[in-house]
């Protein structure tokens, strides 16, 4: 079964990709090439804080950074999800595609040991960014793959500026 959602992200990713680089478009973004925004769950896992910055076209690199748990420094959970990403579409409207990683450090909680651990995380979002900057918005599936678990339904939902 893991096989299968393996093989089944991978797939969709190559098309994903494949069909963005037939794609008849202009080689440049056609909107704002920067935005910050918060996510809920998501590639950081529960909530993080992110840039997401257009490198050449519609390609692109997003960085974030999340924290839950304690203030006092026992038992929180610190997370730092980097994606490389491509949108497909134009005028504001994007089926975003991407992947990367995702560094966790846990103190130690019910959920996660303590110590470091890094997951691949894929990306598979509407993306609402109007051309001219402005609010904007993400939701979709971010599938985890960490060393002993597979998580292929996890959700993200992304709210923030363009400009």
């Amino acid at each position: 079964m893991r096989k299968i959602i393996y093989f089944s992200y991978l797939s969709l990713f190559i098309l994903a990709f494949s069909l963005g680089a037939k794609a008849e478009e202009s080689p440049d973004f056609e909107g704002v090439k920067s935005a910050v925004f918060a996510e809920l769950l998501g590639n950081g896992l529960f909530f993080t804080l992110n840039y997401d910055r257009r490198i050449a076209g519609n390609f692109g690199l997003r960085a974030g950074a999340g924290y839950i748990g304690s203030l006092e420094g026992d038992g929180g959970i610190l997370t730092i999800p980097v994606n490389a990403n491509f949108l497909l579409g134009r005028e504001g409207r994007y089926f975003e595609v991407g992947g990367g990683v995702t560094y966790l450090n846990s103190a130690g909680s019910e959920i996660f040991d303590s110590g470091n651990q890094w997951s691949i995380s894929l990306t598979f979002m509407y993306r609402r960014q109007p051309l001219n900057g402005g609010f904007m918005w993400r939701a979709g599936f971010t599938p985890l793959i960490f060393e002993k678990t597979v998580i292929p339904y996890y959700v993200g939902f992304g709210l923030g500026y363009a400009f």
